[in-house]
């Protein structure tokens, strides 16, 4: 179950700090410069690597993203495209859904960009959302975390600690405070910095933008539209006090605008049944909600299903989705929330159906292998087939903590119990519980389950994580030593 966030915690944003500057510390030293990478010595790609997947997994470990596969397909679609632009074959680009109303995005080292619920929500269409995630693309690329260490002259430890702060604090005053913090410069300096950040990033946004065909006048409108928020929006908007605006801004953007031709607002209707997904998820008032929603179209049938579904009131949910479905069974959206209310309704059979049907039209899409496999699973029926579905998705889910549990599950169900540990393991090291990991692979170690080959590469594993994740007290007495 995913929680709802309006403030980070301050012992998520200490853990995430102290996990930051343990991996850090521990791999600082071991980069050699890059050729040509005028920030190769002051942050190397290897350690933004290393500080991107450690904030990653800490977000997972506290339930702070969206992990649903609708909602992660569609991000990296929009994300992967936009990157592709840039031709950036040093690092792999990751995009996540934050959990939270709070209306901000951020670029974590490593190529790491998530997105929150709040700023999906409040864009219009696709090119308003593109406009925020080519802007982050170019702060990765641009290198602009390791630009502000070097401008710092101090350790990058304390400077990460601010950086994270800054980036999941509740407030905009805070956020700014610790920022200025980490950052050490003086005030002026600090601001010229961000200024020029800034810049340099709307420079190369445009341009990613501009390579991709998306609607530049729709990237200026969107920043307009929070710039001159008020009331709710303006409580929720953190954009700006991590992204400030400056001068001509919009202006710059909204020129570049007039020299295309045909630009795309919505590429496809995939931007309009997500943010669907992502809306109702944030929902409290869900009643209030269902009254609110009037129209009759295809996209108010679906956001109404998924307000009755929530509540589980699958009557009400099928009667909506029912005509919608028969009259679009194509559509992935409308067929996935018509199987999945079926389900709800202990309908297996015919929620299967819907399914596979879908399947046999779209024969190579994710998603809907993974939730044929998930039901199959979770009701132990057809296992080889749920593992025939699953396999091929490993590459594809590997930062997705629900296909490691349902994977993990899968061989537990099948008697498999080497591919199970592998699976648990990953799955815990994933949300940051190393020690439960290793304790995992322990078990299986001793287990008499385990013929010597499997455990020659249980005790491999084991030690890729102790080395991967090193601990305060490394190394472990009793333990391999990593280098």
């Amino acid at each position: 179950m995913l929680v709802i966030i309006k403030k980070y915690s301050t012992s998520f944003l200490l853990s995430i700090c102290i996990s930051i500057g343990n991996v850090t510390l521990a791999y600082g030293l071991e980069q050699l410069p890059e050729l040509g990478d005028p920030y190769s010595e002051t942050l190397p790609l290897g350690q933004e690597d290393i500080i991107g997947i450690s904030t990653y997994r800490r977000l997972q470990k506290y339930n702070y993203i969206n992990n649903d596969p609708l909602v992660i397909s569609y991000i990296n679609y929009l994300g992967n495209k936009l990157s592709r632009s840039t031709m950036d074959t040093s690092r792999k680009y990751e995009f996540f859904v934050v959990q939270s109303s709070q209306i901000n995005a951020f670029a974590v080292p490593g190529g790491f960009i998530g997105l929150n619920i709040g700023l999906i929500v409040l864009s219009e269409n696709e090119a308003q959302l593109a406009g925020v995630v080519a802007h982050e693309i170019a702060h990765i690329k641009l290198r602009h975390s390791a630009e502000m260490i070097a401008s710092a002259s101090m350790s990058n430890v304390p400077m990460w600690i601010g950086i994270i702060a800054g980036i999941f604090a509740g407030n905009a005053q805070a956020s700014m405070a610790a920022l200025k913090a980490g950052i050490g410069l003086s005030a002026q300096a600090n601001i010229n910095l961000i200024r020029s950040n800034e810049i340099e990033a709307d420079d190369y946004g445009v341009e990613i933008m501009y390579k991709s065909n998306y609607d530049l006048s729709e990237m200026a409108n969107f920043f307009d539209k929070m710039e001159n928020a008020s009331g709710e929006i303006s409580r929720d908007l953190e954009y700006l006090s991590t992204h400030p605006m400056y001068e001509n801004r919009i202006a710059n953007i909204q020129n570049r605008s007039s020299v295309q031709a045909n630009p795309i607002k919505n590429s496809t209707d995939d931007y309009i049944y997500v943010k669907n997904i992502l809306e109702v998820s944030i929902t409290n008032d869900i009643n209030n909600n269902i009254k609110l929603l009037t129209n009759k179209d295809e996209y108010s049938k679906h956001k109404l299903a998924l307000l009755y579904h929530k509540k589980s009131d699958y009557k009400n949910a099928y009667n909506v989705i029912l005509p919608a479905y028969k009259n679009n069974p194509n559509n992935l959206y409308l067929s996935l929330m018509y199987a999945k209310i079926l389900i709800g309704q202990d309908k297996i059979d015919e929620g299967l159906i819907v399914l596979n049907n879908l399947k046999n039209i779209y024969p190579l899409n994710t998603v809907i292998s993974f939730t044929i496999a998930e039901i199959l699973i979770e009701n132990g029926i057809n296992l080889d087939y749920a593992e025939k579905l699953l396999e091929p998705l490993e590459n594809h889910y590997s930062l997705n903590p629900n296909y490691l549990r349902i994977i993990s599950k899968l061989y537990t169900l099948k008697k498999s119990q080497f591919k199970a540990a592998i699976s648990r393991a990953n799955y815990y090291e994933l949300l940051d519980d190393i020690d439960m990991s290793l304790e995992v692979l322990d078990n299986a170690i001793r287990s008499n389950e385990m013929n010597r080959m499997q455990k020659k590469i249980l005790e491999s594993k084991k030690l890729n994580i102790i080395c991967s994740n090193p601990r305060a007290l490394e190394p472990i007495f009793g333990e391999k030593t990593c280098n």
